[in-house]
């Protein structure tokens, strides 16, 4: 297998240079397979390297993080310049994309293929030589390699739509593969994970799953069921046709992946979390954040698995913190954060007490070493940043690339899944005391009563409580790259974006439900010489604060410009809910692939 194994990195990346990461384990130089995969330490090496493609420089650290799921209803790139960077953004993509095709090193696709032919490869020797069980070493890397191209093909789905189905390693008849109906997939990983579960330990059960960057039996019970949400929900799908022009937005045909059938799967894998008490919500929204800046890895609290990286490796905070313009005791380099953030509207979305509001959307940047309102200076991004993600919640000073983890599931996740499945399967009561778990840390406990107990009580029918679960994600999972999934599978995405394009006019004309809002916001700096004090963004706040020092900003005209609101999506949404298959990717496979959706 080893010549065909180079050869496939050859053809899927483009070059042998690429690959020299992909070919690094000593199995491929050093060992035969029958060797490795008899031995555990060598097995374990090789499951190193299918997580080694997450910190790829083009797969999740440098090219899916910035650009997948931006310019929905709570999330935007913050730039207005119609680059290649900015089209994968806001639905004007095109295949010789230079962010995606013909980059020196692999691009996404290539990287996430690759890592699902080291599981390939690892799944095939593990069965062939290492003797698998429940209890013992080798089924826990058999379980874990099963979640983690899983996990590859959730992400290859989310960005594609349909693709190639590769479950065994590459042979010379499989080199070249055409795309596969996603349904194929779907049915093929959902069965994997709950085959996974089998050999898996829950959090903190094994020496290995005490920690969140590792894989565990509650992510892959998690992931599972947001498979079957999403195999079960909409999607835009090609026509059947020869011209490759048309598609529709549509449920998938297969019997296989109906609600009625795939909604209790789903039930009974999050059912199965919960009951565990393996996993709990983090008493503050703001500290589980805090800790996940703090690099606190430790399983068995809300992060069921986070994308790991090291320290000097992934751009998560680069991507989605506060932005920082310039060096500062936080960091120790220039521009780096406010990349994706979110639209405009989300912070007005809030209710006024809702405690993930001032997490979630913070009003200003830093320069000269404290923080500084919008204004219409060159030097300042645009608008609001995602207060989730704070260099100056570190416990490092960063001079690249931070190396903080992606959140990839939490429990609140599951607990709102868990609510929106039971409330399909018309257990409205049920689904209640979910959402009540997550609203209750989203609000103080003064304001139960109100905003929790009898808000919940005036949810009487289904498309209600769904409505209500529809707002509730919106609100806790903004910034976490979840929410354009969620809207393709409701059928929500052409027209969320299309109304929030609408909202950000109306909000920077004070129009409609924007009306009463103050017309200047006024921020002075606070003797701790680095924050700053704002006031203005609530309907009533329309005097002028008392005391010295206060500045003012007409806060929407400098925060949405023309070019923010026109180009918020270029082309129609639902017409473009997946990238194209990138030019670099079509020419390495000798006409095999080909683009629908109008590419």
């Amino acid at each position: 297998m080893k010549n065909i194994y180079i050869l496939i990195c050859f053809i899927l990346a483009g070059s042998v240079s690429s690959c020299s990461d992909f070919l690094s384990s000593p199995s491929q130089s050093s060992f035969s397979e029958e060797s490795v995969f008899r031995n555990e330490k060598l097995t374990e090496n090789m499951i190193f390297n299918v997580y080694s493609f997450f910190a790829q420089t083009n797969s999740h650290r440098g090219r899916f993080q910035p650009y997948y799921g931006m310019n929905t209803d709570i999330e935007m790139v913050n730039a207005t310049d119609l680059t290649d960077a900015t089209s994968l953004c806001n639905y004007s993509a095109v295949p010789a994309n230079s962010q995606m095709s013909g980059t020196k090193d692999p691009n996404t696709w290539t990287c996430f293929y690759n890592a699902i032919e080291a599981a390939n490869v690892c799944l095939a020797g593990i069965e062939q030589y290492g003797n698998p069980a429940p209890d013992n070493l080798m089924g826990y890397f058999y379980g874990e390699a099963l979640v983690l191209r899983a996990t590859f093909y959730y992400d290859l789905l989310r960005g594609w739509g349909d693709v190639p189905a590769r479950f065994a390693p590459v042979t010379s008849a499989t080199i070249y593969m055409e795309k596969s109906d996603r349904d194929i997939i779907y049915k093929q990983i959902i069965n994997d994970l709950e085959k996974a579960t089998d050999y898996l330990p829950w959090p903190n059960e094994s020496e290995r799953t005490t920690t969140v960057e590792r894989i565990n039996k509650a992510y892959a019970k998690a992931l599972r069921a947001r498979l079957c949400l999403m195999a079960a929900g909409y999607s835009q799908r090609p026509l059947d046709d020869n011209d490759h022009e048309g598609s529709e937005i549509r449920l998938s045909t297969d019997p296989d992946l109906q609600k009625e059938k795939l909604y209790p799967i789903a039930k009974k894998e999050l059912e199965d979390i919960v009951k565990s008490k393996k996993c709990q919500l983090s008493a503050s929204f703001e500290n589980f954040f805090k800790d996940l800046c703090q690099d606190k890895v430790d399983a068995g609290g809300e992060s069921l698995f986070e994308l790991p990286f090291a320290d000097g490796r992934g751009r998560w905070m680069q991507t989605f913190a506060i932005y920082h313009y310039d060096k500062d005791k936080y960091l120790n380099t220039t521009k780096k954060g406010g990349q994706n953030v979110p639209t405009p509207t989300l912070y007005y979305d809030f209710d006024t007490k809702d405690l993930r509001r001032d997490i979630t959307c913070v009003p200003y940047k830093w320069q000269g070493g404290k923080q500084v309102l919008i204004t219409s200076e060159p030097t300042q991004k645009e608008g609001w940043n995602f207060g989730k993600y704070r260099y100056e919640w570190m416990q490092r000073v960063v001079s690249g690339d931070d190396g903080i983890n992606q959140p990839y599931v939490r429990y609140s996740d599951v607990l709102l899944m868990l609510a929106e499945v039971l409330n399909e399967l018309d257990d409205l009561e049920g689904a209640k005391k979910y959402l009540e778990m997550v609203r209750k840390r989203a609000f103080k406990e003064e304001d139960w009563s109100e905003k929790v107990e009898d808000y919940i009580a005036r949810l009487l029918t289904k498309e209600q409580f769904f409505n209500a679960i529809v707002d509730e994600r919106k609100f806790e999972f903004a910034g976490e790259m979840l929410r354009k999934g969620d809207l393709i599978r409701w059928n929500l995405l052409g027209k969320n974006v299309k109304e929030t394009k609408r909202k950000m006019d109306d909000l920077r004309n004070y129009r409609n439900d924007y009306t009463n809002l103050p017309r200047k916001v006024y921020y002075r700096q606070m003797s701790d010489g680095e924050s700053i004090e704002v006031y203005g963004f609530n309907v009533g706040e329309d005097n002028i604060p008392q005391g010295d020092g206060w500045q003012s900003v007409d806060w929407q005209k400098a925060a949405i410009t023309d070019a923010r609101v026109e180009r918020f999506y270029v082309n129609e949404p639902d017409k473009r809910q997946f990238w194209p298959i990138f030019q670099s990717d079509l020419d390495t496979q000798m006409g095999s692939l080909i683009n629908d959706y109008g590419y």
